[in-house]
């Protein structure tokens, strides 16, 4: 298929039975000149899996539920729930996050009997478990090994469940754990006590469960999970906060990241983030619910998706399911190295000034990240020795030109040095962590680009340069005679800061940020990115040329027809965009009245097209004016039918359905209908309200609704859409997502008992104009600044008080 210049191919291969569910055939991204190259790089899905994963020995009629991974030494160990009434904890083990190995129990400890979400952190030498067995409180269970065993370590430390362990820069500990109404934090004396707590203002609106604070960029993001693990609404919400893990968060707008309850696939939740084998992308972790055991717990399978940073903005490549995903990158370079290396990668230097030299024979790009683990032993006679350091080199140039990263045994210390015609010059120097034992395992990591240069120790920012820019070269170690480390895994990515974000095929439906376009060599001068002031604190893209193109790898899941909309700045207004996608071209210009007059941004449907399944190109490109794009979404959409009365699939509560009129039959809990395609996009909708009662309680009708679902331990307001309501003499407009609900417009309008009135509301694009009676003039107008643009439609009522005609809709052309 070509577009845009660029071809994509389709080659098959035979790929390894794996016990993921790892697809055979590899789509590979190509330009037109049959290289598996683009301006950008390489984009090639090699090697796919599948969603939900399927693990060899989960735990029978259970699965694997509330999964963590761990990363440690250049491999991934994964926990889980362990299943009511069994006992122990099981382990498994990847180098690529897709091929799993099981390792067992890694306690059997009676203690352990029905653990919940298991977390494990390594720490000088240590690994600590956080478990709440039953649900009954936290233990900690401590083992020098990721695979065990582990030992039972404090008596029984209360605290809820999900219990979840932060360590910032500073090496101070945070412990969070799930509580109604929102994650508790607290700030821990050491890897076994926990301080005051404070409740984070992180709430899905009921219970929240399942947290996990990571750090990226000086931002500190929390995932969490609400409200019940059997409600197919369970989802996943994310907050960041920039000047501590337990302060105040902010909540932004593409919430939650992780959401479906469709039939074959709902209850996502219960999520951990961990780093990719590249050193530079992040995924998300998380189980779906597949049923109900026969002893009653909940059955779940284990799935993983791409995290994608933009700012302040985390969002999700997915949620995907039964469709191939592109598998995690390898590293251009990697050793599982237990002890010295071999001459088949790495190059032994001449032994000068009592120091050992060993650089590997393939060099980095001039932005990596490189990765070096080790355990720092003395050897015996040498003890007494004052040279006693510890180096891993990078940009190695020569023995006159190199840089690297020094860890003195003597003082402490981590120093970042540079040599430069066999004279050094000593950049920065920090303390180690207090109280690190260099005879146990340890890990520094170096990324490296044109923006500098940072230095990470077990995974904690130590120190940082801007004005040492990456440069080519090759990594490697020195050390002092005196030493006799033991080397680990040992790995390079051409890969820094998130770059990796840009080599994403996207799932559609799904959203791409502009950021993350395909870039080439003369883009800078084609757009800039902004940090400006955006709602939710990410960088938007301003295309400054004609013809500026914003180009996107995507994979359609389903064929069909697609609107692709894009969040643009209001200055935009005036300008015009050619959208490439499914073979078409079509101009659209961005009109005045396309935009809201709440918002600085608004999402502006462009354009549909048929898109056949399968990996192909998007891409945005200016043709007038200068316009400015935060993210590009594309939506499946289906026509509403021409005039036909809604059928309510999805009932919740007591209705009657059955004549004329709809009824609510019992007020023993508040009734909601649905029907419709969770598709449709712009449409009209009709109905008769009568109220029959003197003063009956709210009632409303939604629409464009997505994502419904009913449970008893779930919020009042589990949908996303909008809800128009009619109480009290006035007539509201809200937009509901969740446990957000915010109301936006509002009109004066009196009901009289006993007498019917005609409702009708146009859908079109973000516009929603609702219109009384037989009025030709809109009663409420307002343009939603970021709209949800497709959906179904619904009735909801505490009260028997209220009167439904049928409902009808009719498709906008």
């Amino acid at each position: 298929m070509k577009q845009n210049g660029k071809v994509w191919g389709l080659i098959g291969v035979s790929l390894a039975t794996a016990v993921a569910a790892v697809a055979a055939t590899v789509f590979v991204l190509k330009n037109n000149n049959g290289n598996e190259q683009t301006s950008g790089g390489e984009i090639a899905m090699k090697q796919t899996y599948q969603n939900p994963m399927k693990l060899d020995q989960e735990w029978e009629d259970y699965g694997i539920g509330d999964p963590y991974v761990l990363r440690f030494n250049g491999k991934y160990y994964l926990y889980c729930s362990t299943k009511d009434w069994r006992v122990g904890i099981k382990a498994w083990s990847s180098e690529d996050l897709i091929h799993w190995q099981y390792e067992g129990l890694v306690t059997e400890d009676p203690l352990t009997e029905g653990a919940y979400a298991p977390e494990v952190v390594y720490w000088n030498g240590s690994f600590y478990m956080y478990t709440s067995p039953g649900g009954k409180g936290h233990y900690v269970l401590r083992s020098d090994s990721p695979t065990g065993p582990f030992k039972v370590e404090t008596d029984n430390l209360g605290l809820s469940i999900d219990g979840s362990v932060f360590i910032d820069d500073d090496a101070k500990w945070y412990f969070t754990h799930a509580a109604p109404g929102g994650i508790m934090a607290s700030l821990m004396e050491d890897p076994y006590t926990m301080g005051p707590e404070d409740k984070l203002n992180t709430s899905l609106g009921h219970w929240t469960e399942g947290s996990m604070i990571i750090k990226r960029q000086g931002r500190y993001f929390i995932t969490y999970t609400g409200n019940h693990v059997f409600s197919r609404g369970y989802r996943v919400n994310y907050a960041v906060a920039h000047d501590s893990p337990n302060g105040i968060y902010t909540i932004p707008e593409n919430n939650p990241i992780l959401i479906s309850t469709k039939e074959d696939f709902n209850g996502l939740g219960h999520s951990s983030t961990v780093m990719g084998p590249d050193m530079d992308s992040y995924y998300i972790v998380y189980h779906n619910l597949a049923g109900r055991s026969a002893e009653g717990p909940p059955v779940r399978m284990m799935n993983m998706d791409r995290l994608l940073f933009n700012g302040d903005k985390m969002s999700v490549a997915g949620p995907t399911h039964g469709m191939p995903v592109q598998a995690p990158a390898r590293p251009a370079f990697y050793d599982y190295l237990t002890g010295l290396p071999g001459e088949e990668h790495w190059q032994h230097q001449e032994t000068k000034q009592n120091k050992e030299t060993w650089i590997t024979k393939e060099s980095t790009g001039s932005k990596f990240t490189a990765e070096f683990n080790a355990v720092f032993s003395e050897r015996e006679d040498q003890k007494a020795s004052d040279s006693r350091a510890f180096e891993t080199l990078f940009s190695y140039q020569d023995a006159d030109r190199f840089r690297g990263i020094r860890v003195d045994m003597h003082s402490k210390t981590l120093s970042l040095f540079e040599m430069e015609q066999g004279k050094e010059r000593v950049v920065q120097t920090g303390d180690l962590p207090k109280g690190m034992d260099l005879t146990k395992h340890h890990t520094l990591r170096t990324e490296s680009d044109q923006e500098g240069t940072l230095v990470y120790w077990d995974g904690l920012l130590l120190l940082s340069d801007k004005q040492m820019k990456g440069v080519a070269g090759a990594i490697g170690y020195r050390w002092s005679t005196a030493l006799n480390p033991t080397l680990g895994y040992t790995a390079f990515s051409n890969e820094s800061g998130g770059s990796s974000d840009h080599k994403v095929l996207h799932p559609l439906p799904g959203t791409m940020e502009a950021i993350h376009c395909i870039t080439g060599e003369d883009d800078g001068r084609a757009f800039s990115v902004n940090d400006g002031d955006t709602p939710d604190g990410s960088y938007s893209v301003t295309l400054l040329k004609n013809d500026s193109e914003l180009t996107f790898p995507v994979y359609v899941k389903e064929e069909g027809t697609y609107l692709i909309s894009a969040m643009a700045a209001k200055d935009s207004a005036g300008g015009k965009l050619t959208v490439h996608a499914g073979g078409k071209r079509k101009e659209i210009p961005l009109k005045a009245e396309d935009f809201s007059n709440e918002s600085e941004w608004s999402k502006i449907p462009l354009a549909s097209f048929h898109l056949g399944k399968g990996p192909q190109w998007i891409s945005l490109s200016k043709e007038k004016g200068e316009v400015s794009i935060r993210y590009i979404e594309a939506d499946k959409t289906v026509p509403a039918p021409s005039r036909q009365t809604v059928e309510f699939t999805d009932q919740f509560g007591s209705w009657d359905v059955s004549g004329k009129q709809i009824t609510l039959q019992s007020e023993a809990r508040e009734g909601k209908l649905f029907g419709g395609d969770s598709d449709w996009s712009d449409y009209e909708v009709n109905l008769q309200l009568t109220p029959t009662g003197e003063a009956p309680s709210k009632v409303a009708l939604l629409f464009r609704t997505a994502n419904e679902s009913d449970f008893k331990d779930q919020v009042n307001d589990s949908f996303m859409g909008y809800e128009l309501s009619f109480n009290n003499g006035f007539m509201r407009l809200n937009r509901v997502n969740y446990e957000v609900n915010e109301e936006k417009a509002s009109e004066l309008l009196e009901l009289e008992n006993n007498k019917a009135v005609n409702i009708r509301v146009r859908l079109e694009g973000a516009a929603i104009s609702v219109f009384i009676g037989d009025s030709k003039k809109p009663l409420l107008t307002w343009t939603d600044p970021n709209a949800f643009l497709t959906g179904r439609v619904g009735l909801r009522t505490a009260s028997q008080d209220w009167l439904f005609s049928p409902v009808t809709v009719t498709p906008i052309k």
